[in-house]
């Protein structure tokens, strides 16, 4: 009784686990971009990074490097016994990518996409012709956007602004992914990949083989 409560926590948690959400979370504004990478709640900064501290060297820790330079060989380099048909591999890999990014694509969910232009020009015509220009892209694209993917929350913005000359932008969007999801998606790509990879490895080795037969 009590292995199978220890085997039904470890599923119970096991399942919690792969529905938490796991993504990017980016964001640009004046000329700032910020990248982070969100798991759950939590969110670590990818971009900017905080620049780090350099230690002083200690005394004689450069004549050290240098004497440890001098010391190391030159690799030999290594004549190839064979290659592989690189094309039949690219042939053989195609399929499988195209169909890895169309379930990767119907995973992702697009949790927050807000984008806000403000258009503005010396000349007040150009300012309204990229107006015009931008309110039709964003009304042609962003449906295709919504087709092919979940979106759960969005809002876009573009005005023409004729006191100033100063065009401005700001972005925020974020996409996610449950981990169960990312799990399920790298298991099948990979129970696809591995026929593919052995089929080229097993392939340089025959090659290998003959190259060295042909040269006895």
């Amino acid at each position: 009784m009590t292995v199978l409560l220890v085997l039904g926590c470890i599923a119970l948690a096991l399942f919690l686990v792969s529905l938490i959400r796991v993504g990017i979370w980016g964001s640009y504004a004046q000329g700032a971009f910020t990248l982070r990478l969100r798991v759950g709640p939590v969110r670590v900064t990818l971009f900017p990074r905080k620049a780090k501290k350099r230690k002083g060297r200690k005394p004689g820790q450069q004549q050290k490097e240098e004497r440890l330079r001098k010391r190391k060989k030159p690799k030999q380099p290594v004549t190839p016994q064979g290659e592989p048909d690189i094309l039949d591999f690219l042939r053989e890999l195609l399929p499988v990518a195209l169909e890895a990014a169309g379930e990767l694509r119907r995973k992702i969910r697009i949790d927050e996409f807000d984008l806000a232009v403000k258009v503005a020009s010396s000349d007040p015509a150009k300012a309204a012709v990229r107006y015009g220009r931008l309110s039709g892209a964003a009304g042609m694209l962003w449906p295709l956007v919504e087709q092919n993917f979940k979106v759960k929350s969005w809002r876009i913005r573009i005005w023409v602004d004729f006191t100033t000359t100063h065009p401005e932008a700001s972005l925020r969007a974020a996409v996610t992914l449950t981990i169960g999801q990312a799990l399920s998606l790298a298991l099948r790509t990979a129970a696809r990949l591995l026929p593919i990879l052995s089929k080229l490895r097993s392939g340089g080795k025959k090659t290998g083989q003959e190259t060295q037969k042909e040269a006895v």
